[in-house]
């Protein structure tokens, strides 16, 4: 039970659930309001401030979006760009000998993996990864014509890459502060407290503070995904990654909590992990590959199945 309300409770933190936060407002807010009734200050004062506090909530909300949106954008770009050049060591080793090619490979996967460990703010916890890849780019003998000038390419990538990186980390480390999150919780409650008490406790009036309530709330739980770059996240990271894995001859790399939370299902076989310790600790990992399938309906269209699917094998 203490488990279920801790991931009840980080669920709702995280902003991976909406609807039963907003809904949940709605009531309360609209209960409030009807149970208020005609118990309340001068209306001309309630309205004032009800009114400055919606505009002043509102501004930072706007601004606050804009802001995180723009951060969102450039990690989400910046992060295809750093998939595509990863891609590109991966296809231009070989022209290399069949040891040089398996390892520089093998270190491309493992970087993969390893930001998917952690989360996208936690993007310079994959740096040890990312450094043993460029060291071996680095550390292969070209021999002959052909291997060289491909070397001088991967050793561009290289560099490019670490540029990125770079900018990768400064923008997640942009994240709102708590000092930031607290006044606009503040000013949420605030604004919600203040617009309870207006409609005079009314059937209609409790409804339509009801439903304002459960928009800004909403809202909030939209910044709060767009803060912690888990917006779109399944069309801009899960779905290109798993395909950048299969081009790459291996499974894609899925966390089992992503799949049953919903935020990304992926088909056929998969390497699924699981992390038995707390976040950031992930040596004790356990990764098995299995087999996700898909159920056909009569008209021919695939829904995923659930992790129900069969374990073909671990990995180590």
């Amino acid at each position: 039970m203490t488990r279920g309300i801790r991931s009840a409770v980080a669920s709702v933190t995280s902003g991976d659930v909406v609807i039963w936060p907003a809904v949940l407002a709605a009531i309360l807010v609209g209960i409030a309001s009807y149970l208020v009734g005609p118990h309340r200050g001068d209306i001309r004062v309630d309205v004032a401030m009800a009114s400055m506090a919606a505009f002043l909530f509102g501004v930072l909300l706007a601004f606050t979006i804009v802001r995180t949106r723009e951060r969102l954008a450039l990690v989400q770009n910046l992060v295809a760009k750093g998939n595509s050049s990863l891609f590109s060591i991966h296809q231009m080793v070989a022209v290399f000998g069949v040891e040089d090619r398996r390892r520089v490979r093998d270190l491309v996967d493992r970087h993969l993996t390893d930001q998917i460990d952690y989360r996208l703010v936690d993007y310079h916890l994959a740096a040890p990864s990312y450094l043993a890849l460029t060291d071996a780019v680095y550390g292969l003998e070209p021999d002959g014509p052909q291997q060289e000038a491909v070397y001088k390419e991967l050793a561009s990538l290289c560099i490019g890459m670490s540029v990125d990186r770079s900018l990768i980390e400064a923008a997640t480390g942009q994240a709102l502060s708590a000092i930031e999150w607290s006044g606009l919780l503040l000013l949420l409650l605030l604004l919600l407290g203040l617009i309870a008490v207006l409609p005079g406790g009314t059937v209609l009036g409790a409804a339509v503070v009801g439903v304002l309530a459960g928009t800004l709330v909403t809202f909030m739980i939209l910044l709060r995904k767009l803060d912690r770059l888990r917006w779109h996240e399944r069309v801009t990271i899960w779905e290109p990654t798993a395909r950048l894995f299969r081009n790459m001859g291996r499974e894609p790399y899925v966390p089992r909590e992503v799949i049953e939370g919903g935020r990304f299902v992926p088909t056929g076989r998969v390497r699924v992990v699981e992390y038995p310790d707390p976040y950031p600790v992930r040596s004790t990992k356990i990764v098995r590959v299995v087999e996700v399938g898909v159920d056909v309906d009569v008209h021919g269209a695939g829904t995923p199945t659930a992790l129900h699917s069969q374990s073909v094998g671990e990995v180590a």
